[in-house]
């Protein structure tokens, strides 16, 4: 008899379903900055060659290199929080100004979340799958810098953009 392991097909697939599973997705993003508006952006789009912004300035940029599934897995999550809001927000109509107002910065808020994941998926130019788990486990992988007031996360790229620059 020989020593040789018979191979395990389950056992390869749960192996590169595993592999598949924790797949690291590198892509760059952009922050803009145009020193005559003060204006701060992000973009997909690298220019190499230099962009204007609409006052007729040449903007600063600064490239940065992110794994596009954490943010992606970000995004999600601070969109799941969000709806827990809201909900949680209509649920309480006591006093309907205030929550007027909470409502519209909430959905603007969404909004917002949601473009970014969105401008992620163009970066990548797939639908990434967000990193399966909790985000408790995940988060040194996802490089967290810091939660907000509300409980959504904040990344390291989205994290105090303005000290890319000299601003």
């Amino acid at each position: 008899m020989s020593d040789v392991k018979p191979i395990s097909l389950d056992g390869f697939r749960k192996k590169k379903e595993k592999e598949e599973a924790e797949r690291y997705f590198p892509g760059k993003m952009v922050w803009l900055y145009c020193p005559k508006c003060k204006s701060l952006e992000y973009t997909e789009i690298i220019s190499p060659a230099g962009r204007m912004h609409n006052c007729g300035t040449r903007v600063e940029e600064r490239e940065v290199e992110l794994d596009l599934r954490a943010e992606i897995t970000v995004t999600e999550y601070n969109l799941q929080v969000i709806g827990g809001l809201l909900s949680k927000n209509s649920r309480f109509k006591l006093v309907k100004i205030l929550s007027k107002s909470l409502d519209k910065a909430l959905v603007a808020l969404k909004a917002s979340e949601e473009t970014y994941r969105d401008r992620i998926v163009l970066a990548a130019g797939m639908n990434l799958p967000p990193y399966p788990g909790e985000i408790e486990e995940l988060a040194d992988k996802l490089s967290i810098r810091d939660t907000n007031r509300l409980g959504l996360l904040i990344s390291a790229f989205r994290f105090e953009p303005e000290k890319r620059f000299d601003i």
